[in-house]
């Protein structure tokens, strides 16, 4: 107990500056994103970055790798829309309240194991997929326009692609939100609005139990959305922490990261919030921005509950258009490349499960169900192959 007690004081010690300063950007570098997701998960933009400020508090506590960022994602929101398009707020609480239950769950249960009995190709189809939604999510408030909507998707795609060229301390994403609004507002330009989506406004949470009628039919309706939100949170998380090991050379425990979002969830859900998940581009950006303790991740938690309040009423003045270039920009760093690899190196059963993975996934539109029916084909090919070998060596 003292030793993991000496464990736990020393990942919140380091250097201060750098690490508040890391929290800082880190939070600026979040903003669009939790912004983005919230219109991809039907909810309210403030009620995504109050989520993100609350998950981000909660993990500098509870998660296992430090610089792993959990927030309101793409892989998460795509399912939450599902919920919001067709049920109440009420029915994506518990929804999210049995998804943090079953994350808590799936720590216990050692999930680490499981994860790694996921395919390589499998992981390949999932962030294509997760890509290939996201993107298309965003085309109808580009497309179909007027004039001025598609010079303002011009301006801020440069914007995005050309300032990391000329500086990487300042997150382009954040830049382009910040000067395109300016524009419109000053020009009045005829652009479709945040405000025009979303009733923009400032209340602080409360903890309550969803209020539904709980008949059967409601109730298996809120474990099944929890079971896909919880597996597809935990595979991305699981996946994002693997490559957060890897650039760190350093291992993390994966069972903790689990029930650590899982508990947050379960919070997030009692507040009526927006559950989350890690996110790779901002996970490497905290690296690289030099968070090596908890008080950078606390940092960017309270620097993001403080943007609630002080950007709330400016937040319904941003464009949409200028969103959804910031998340096709996600949803292009969302490619895996290693699908080129498959060709060149002539992987043709892996690239064909990598595109099974895929297409089940667009079909369907559940991550999670693409993910798992990929690895039960994977394992039966692998099984036929195995028992062809033996017949044949008989």
């Amino acid at each position: 107990m003292q030793a993991w007690w000496e464990s736990y004081r020393t990942s919140w010690l380091g250097d201060y500056y750098q690490n508040i300063t890391a929290g800082l950007l880190i939070s600026l570098a979040m903003l669009p994103g939790a912004i983005a997701y919230s219109f991809i998960a039907g909810v309210s933009p403030t009620t995504s970055m109050i989520s993100t400020s609350m998950m981000m508090v909660y993990m500098s506590f509870l998660g296992a790798r430090i610089s792993l960022v959990s927030a309101p994602s793409s892989g998460v929101s795509l399912i939450v829309v599902m919920i919001t398009a067709a049920y109440s707020l009420e029915m994506l609480a518990a929804a999210i309240i049995v998804m943090g239950i079953i994350q808590i769950i799936l720590g216990y249960c050692h999930i680490s194991k499981a994860i790694t009995w996921i395919p390589v190709p499998v992981v390949i189809g999932f962030m294509n997929a997760l890509g290939y939604l996201l993107f298309v999510a965003q085309l109808k408030h580009i497309f179909g326009q007027n004039m001025t909507t598609y010079v303002y998707a011009l301006l801020s795609f440069l914007l995005i692609w050309l300032v990391p060229k000329w500086t990487t301390k300042i997150p382009s994403a954040l830049l382009s939100i910040v000067v395109l609004t300016i524009v419109a507002f000053v020009t009045q330009a005829d652009l479709k609005y945040v405000h025009d989506f979303a009733d923009i406004k400032v209340a602080i949470p409360t903890m309550h139990l969803p209020q539904l009628d709980w008949q059967l039919d409601i109730i298996l309706q809120v474990l099944l959305f929890g079971l896909m939100l919880a597996t597809v949170a935990t595979i991305q998380t699981s996946l994002i922490a693997n490559m957060m090991d890897d650039l760190t050379q350093t291992p993390s425990d994966k069972d903790k990261e689990a029930r650590g979002q899982g508990i947050a969830n379960l919070l997030i859900g009692l507040f009526g919030g927006l559950a989350g998940s890690g996110l790779v581009g901002q996970s490497k950006f905290a690296y690289l921005s030099g968070a090596t303790t908890r008080l950078a991740m606390l940092t960017v938690g309270i620097v993001m509950g403080l943007f609630v309040f002080v950007l709330g009423p400016i937040v319904g003045q941003i464009p949409m258009v200028v969103l959804a270039t910031v998340l096709i920009q996600v949803a292009l760093k969302a490619y895996d490349p290693k699908t080129k690899t498959l060709l060149v190196k002539r992987r043709y059963v892996d690239f064909f499960l990598m595109l099974l993975t895929f297409g089940l996934t667009i079909v369907t539109k559940n991550l999670a169900f693409g993910v798992l029916a990929g690895t039960a084909c994977y394992y039966l090919f692998k099984g036929v192959g195995q028992l062809w070998q033996h017949l044949q060596n008989n």
